[in-house]
């Protein structure tokens, strides 16, 4: 089985040497197309368009390149506190249907924390964590055409559903990246693809076969049946 091959969108700007910002080039349309289109046309699987306060908002970046590309897929970074999951999802069925199939998703739950706290977000670390596990539990109810009633301690909705669904079903598959215990049991819960850093190859094995570990003890669950119903 071949590995996917993705590609990095600069939305924050771009630089000859890699996390320096001298001889950089701003943002501007044309160059984050020429950008997209050139990955697409390079063969390149995917991009990955990424999220922060310094980039261009990446929902409305990938709906830009979404007629500019032709088979790349387009891998939208979002943090999961900054916006309720029934809107989230109508954003990503529209989107979806915009790159007819092509979208994927990167949860962020977290961040800098200085960064997290301008935008209103003010919870703890596993906080985060706990939040983006309540998030997720609607969600993907959502998409898979669900209507949906919860009260959690972070997460509240009450008749909540999807009018317009996805082309992908039920859902575009979930991205996701973390180290600590309650990232990995939010990983083995949700996601479709766990990500990691470049890390020392045992401790990136280590982390996989945590991960793993979690999921297989996990009771034998359809993609669409992460709900926990309201108390």
């Amino acid at each position: 089985m071949n590995p996917d091959i993705y590609w990095f969108l600069p939305s924050s700007g771009d630089s000859r040497y890699l996390g320096k910002s001298k001889y950089g080039r701003q943002v501007d349309p044309a160059y984050l197309s020429q950008v997209a289109v050139a990955a697409d046309t390079l063969g390149f699987d995917g991009i990955l368009i990424p999220v922060g306060a310094a980039c261009e908002d990446p929902w409305l970046t990938a709906a830009a390149l979404a007629h500019a590309t032709k088979r790349l897929k387009l891998l939208v970074a979002f943090r999961p506190s900054s916006q309720a999951p029934a809107l989230a999802a109508r954003m990503t069925a529209t989107l979806d249907r915009l790159t007819a199939g092509r979208l994927q998703l990167n949860i962020v739950p977290g961040g800098d924390g200085a960064e997290l706290a301008a935008d209103g977000v003010f919870l703890e670390h596993d906080e985060r964590y706990a939040q983006a596990d309540e998030f997720l539990d609607v969600w993907s109810a959502l998409m898979a055409g669900e209507t949906v009633d919860y009260e959690g301690e972070y997460v509240q909705a009450k008749g909540a559903r999807l009018v317009l669904p996805p082309v992908q079903t039920p859902y575009p598959p979930i991205y996701f990246g973390g180290s600590s215990p309650a990232a990995h049991a939010l990983a083995a819960k949700h996601v479709d693809a766990y990500l990691t850093w470049g890390e020392p190859p045992e401790a990136v094995a280590a982390k996989i076969a945590d991960v793993r570990g979690r999921a297989a003890a996990r009771p034998t669950l359809s993609r669409s049946k992460h709900l926990t119903p309201a108390s």
